[in-house]
């Protein structure tokens, strides 16, 4: 049995000890660098890996101030595939205010609406609606609900 002395033994365990993360950051940190597809640079190929597979509405953003033929203003935004919205009748919402939310599934949006205490009214429901470029329309529940048709 061979014996070392403390300073050997301190200076062996110190070049073991290096080696070993040597060994391990070689192996911890090598990667392959994102390649683009044909026709891409580097950049539109990262963001287009980076982004979630989310389906989004065909309208690119259904954010903005809506006219309904219920002869309210629905103000809608859009984050993500979620929607909400706040809608009041023409008179500033004394007869009726709502609000809504809902997910956007390809051209259709699935959610709930109610009414708050805002207007006077006091429903509440299911609905689902269809995006078709700057309109929205009901197609699916609401039926104590007064507007069917969206616009820009």
């Amino acid at each position: 049995m061979k014996y070392f002395t403390t300073k050997t033994l301190k200076h062996f365990i110190t070049i073991a000890t290096c080696s070993t993360v040597l060994a391990m950051s070689s192996s911890t940190y090598t990667h392959a660098a994102p390649q683009p597809f044909k026709g891409e640079s580097l950049t539109e190929t990262s963001t287009k890996l980076a982004k979630p597979s989310i389906t989004v509405a065909e309208a690119s953003s259904m954010t903005g101030v809506w006219n309904c033929n219920d002869g309210g203003v629905y103000f809608i935004r859009q984050v993500g595939n979620q929607m909400w919205w706040y809608g009041q009748s023409s008179d500033g919402g004394t007869t009726w205010s709502n609000v809504f939310q809902g997910t956007i599934r390809g051209n259709k949006i699935i959610g709930s609406w109610a009414d708050v205490p805002k207007g006077n009214i006091r429903g509440y429901g299911e609905m689902t609606l269809r995006i078709s470029g700057d309109r929205i329309q009901k197609i699916l529940g609401g039926e104590n609900f007064g507007g069917s048709a969206w616009s820009r």
